[in-house]
This record gives C-alpha cells, sequence and structure tokens, in this order.
C-alpha cells in the first residue's frame, strides 16, 4: 500500500529526468561551432583558475576556466564545445578572495555585514582591466573554418579591489 503513495512521485522523477535528459541537443538557433582552445600565460607561466569569455551577439554564452596548463576549451552556455566564426573580442579575468577571512556564523547579523564589506574591499581582480575589461579588451580571436588554438600574455599580475 505504501508503495502505491511513492509510485506517482517515482513517476514523476522519471518523467523529468528524460525531459530534463532531451534538453541537452543543439538548440536550432545555435550558429555553427569550431573548436577553440585558449591557453592564458601571465609572468611567463601558465594562469590557472582564469576565465575566459568570447564575445559573440548570438546570444549565446562562450567561456571557459583554464586549467593548471594555463588551458581553457570555450563552449557554448557550458556545453557545446567550440565558438563561432568570426572576429570575437576576448575578456580574461581571474577573481581571488581573502583565504583568511572568517565567515561569520550569520550573514544577516552586523558581523555579516562588516564581513561582506570586507570581503568587497580584499577580493582583487589579477589581471590587467584591459584584458578583463569587455570595454578595454584589446585581445580579438579570429575563427574560421577550422579548430583555433590560441595563447594570450597577460602580462605581470595585478590586485586590482572589485569593489571599485
Amino acid at each position: 500500500m505504501k508503495i502505491n503513495r511513492f509510485l506517482p512521485c517515482i513517476l514523476s522523477g522519471i518523467v523529468l529526468f528524460v525531459i530534463g535528459c532531451g534538453g541537452s541537443k543543439t538548440p536550432p538557433d545555435l550558429p555553427k561551432l569550431y573548436p577553440c582552445k585558449i591557453t592564458v600565460i601571465q609572468d611567463n607561466k601558465p594562469l590557472e583558475d582564469a576565465i575566459i569569455f568570447v564575445r559573440h551577439d548570438s546570444g549565446f554564452s562562450f567561456a571557459g576556466r583554464t586549467d593548471a596548463k594555463g588551458v581553457a576549451v570555450i563552449k557554448a552556455d557550458g556545453r557545446w564545445p567550440g565558438v563561432p566564426e568570426g572576429e570575437h573580442v576576448i575578456t580574461i579575468s581571474k577573481i581571488v578572495k581573502p583565504t583568511d577571512l572568517p565567515a561569520p556564523e550569520s550573514m544577516f547579523s552586523q558581523e555579516g555585514r562588516k564581513y561582506m564589506e570586507q570581503l568587497a574591499k580584499e577580493t582583487k581582480e589579477t589581471v590587467d582591466l584591459k584584458y578583463s575589461d569587455a570595454k578595454k579588451s584589446e585581445l580579438r580571436l579570429k575563427v574560421g573554418k577550422k579548430a583555433v588554438n590560441e595563447t594570450f600574455d597577460v602580462g605581470a599580475a595585478v590586485a586590482v579591489s572589485t569593489a571599485e
């Protein structure tokens, strides 16, 4: 008798799972994509854990995160590898938050507000704004009808407050 109560929940879960899995199909309005790997160098070393955005006006987000070797595989909406053909503005960002700042018991307390203010003051962008700000970025990626492997050197590390 108890199983009958849970049967609708189980069936609903299966239906949602199947529908959810079907959602991974490539959308019809996604432009043709070409494989793209971007390597980022900072201070003559691979830059790990940086976020790379490839600006495109298709309505899809093209981005990737660098690994320990400084390499990022760019994907559309985090699912479909590649970028569309054309010339794109690239931004590269690595945000570092303080690791020694103890979190309060409650974010809704006076200590929580102070913590958030301190966190905002001490969180830093480590990539020069001429690469991490889309309005200032000088980085360009040209994509033709083939795979792209590009390397960008973002120079020396900086420490720009994200609160500014």
